[in-house]
């Protein structure tokens, strides 16, 4: 198969300098420091400016100090120092501004292609080896995936699955492998991504959670399947029974075992997929896990007022919290062995303190950051008293003085971040035992896809 390296020498991309960085996605709209961010945290390839990739090293300091960059003012910014997952020293003007980022570029070499993309690809790979057997990955070129192409139902256009080479065609090449030997896919099934009948599932799932009198559940924390194996012939809307969320979890449990109908989750693979299943019980098996700290600062340096951020550690890792745009919602990400890059909205955050406090978080918009404006516009003692109570909880050796000194220097998203991180907190130290446990367990089994209303699902991964 021709790959974009059995060419000659390539024309050196453009740089993702400071100045390229600092702009949003053309295309998109997404800053490209949180482009660069998410990517770090899926572990995905990345272009260099010279040819090649560079898979980056995901460590929370890096994180960070990409957020404070992304946040900071000043006209003049450099470039961000980072290590490769093998220990080389890199800059992110060593990066190229490829595709993912709204730049120019082509395949999906470096593994920047959008999902939409990749997933389609993992589709035709998926039929083109039921069609001709597990060969070598030499063996799945265009022409075979074309045909291929043909009987799945994929949002991608053609050229566009095509274009896919090299880090993804492996990923795509491995876990099409894998599914086959382990018969997670089989010859009657049609692979879909972004089909009607896809769609269509979810939209039964939103049905039988109203049904059921619940609040909606997000697509991918009911079930995070990137692509579905639907038998020929399967109705959708005949054999998921949607009277509620426990019947139509059974409906999906069911036909997963019978593997008429197959939700499967994927990750980039770099070398050799595995496969774990998730939520083949009813209900669910779910973790178990324990609050070990509560952290307004860094763990190593740093003091409250030096971030905006708070972090909850928990036995199995850390619950990073921080606005997800500056005045934006508080947003709970998981770092840890169980649901790496995994994350919790507001909102959820909110259903768990109601669920197992019993207190109801403020609302973002007309409560955290409507009080963070007051302390910081209008002075207003009422709302300054609700953060200076929280704070003396954790910091009592400190003086009010002091604690206005600080406060005074700090603007209205700084306040609304911080003070949506401090409410979760507060909560969480003020309950220490098994209501906090039970807290943690509910916004990483979440993050997880591993709540209680989950379904069945299968993930591919390294």
């Amino acid at each position: 198969m021709i790959r974009f390296s059995d060419f000659g020498t390539i024309k050196e991309a453009v740089k993702l300098t400071p100045a390229e960085l600092e702009k949003p996605n053309s295309s998109t709209g997404e800053k490209r420091a949180d482009i660069l961010i998410r990517l770090i945290q899926q572990g995905s390839p990345i272009e260099l400016a010279k040819g090649g990739s560079v898979t980056i090293e995901n460590n929370p300091e890096l994180i960070q100090s990409i957020e404070q960059w992304r946040d900071d003012t000043s006209n003049k910014k450099p470039a961000i120092g980072f290590l490769s997952t093998d220990g080389q020293p890199f800059t992110t003007s060593d990066l190229a501004k490829s595709k993912v980022f709204g730049g120019g570029g082509g395949g999906a070499g470096g593994g920047t292609l959008n999902t939409k993309i990749t997933e389609s690809h993992q589709c035709v790979m998926c039929q083109a080896m039921l069609d001709h057997g597990v060969q070598s990955e030499e063996f799945f070129t265009p022409d075979i995936l074309k045909n291929a192409y043909k009987k799945v139902e994929v949002d991608a256009k053609l050229d566009e699955v095509l274009s896919v080479e090299d880090g993804w065609f492996h990923s795509s090449y491995e876990s099409a492998k894998l599914l086959v030997k382990e018969r997670y896919i089989h010859k009657n099934h049609v692979f879909h991504r972004g089909s009607k009948t896809m769609t269509g599932i979810y939209a039964l799932k939103d049905l039988a959670f109203k049904n059921s009198g619940f609040p909606k559940l997000k697509d991918d924390k009911w079930n995070p399947g990137d692509i579905w194996a639907v038998e020929k012939g399967f109705n959708i809307q005949k054999e998921l029974n949607v009277e509620n969320v426990k019947s139509l979890n059974s409906s999906i449990l069911e036909n997963f075992v019978n593997r008429r109908l197959v939700g499967i989750s994927l990750k980039l693979v770099k070398k050799q997929a595995k496969s774990s299943e998730y939520n083949i019980k009813l209900p669910p098996d779910t973790d178990d896990h324990k609050v070990m700290k509560v952290l307004l600062q860094g763990e190593k340096r740093g003091e409250f007022w030096s971030s905006k951020g708070a972090t909850i550690v928990f036995d199995d890792g850390k619950l990073m919290l921080k606005d997800n745009s500056p005045g934006g919602n508080v947003k709970a990400e998981i770092l840890g062995k169980t649901a790496r890059g995994g994350g919790a909205s507001w909102g959820i955050i909110q259903d768990a303190s109601r669920q197992v406090f019993r207190k109801n978080l403020p609302d973002h918009k007309g409560g955290v950051y409507q009080i963070a404006k007051k302390i910081h516009v209008r002075k207003d003692p009422k709302a300054i008293a609700i953060f200076w109570r929280m704070f003396n909880h954790f910091y009592p050796n400190v003086s009010e003085k002091d604690f206005m000194r600080e406060l005074s220097k700090k603007d209205t998203n700084w306040i609304s971040s911080k003070l949506g991180c401090m409410y979760v907190c507060y909560y969480c130290d003020l309950n220490t035992g098994q209501k906090a446990n039970r807290f943690i367990t509910k916004i990483v089994n979440y993050a997880g896809s591993k709540s209680e209303d989950a379904s069945t699902f299968v993930k591919v991964y390294e």
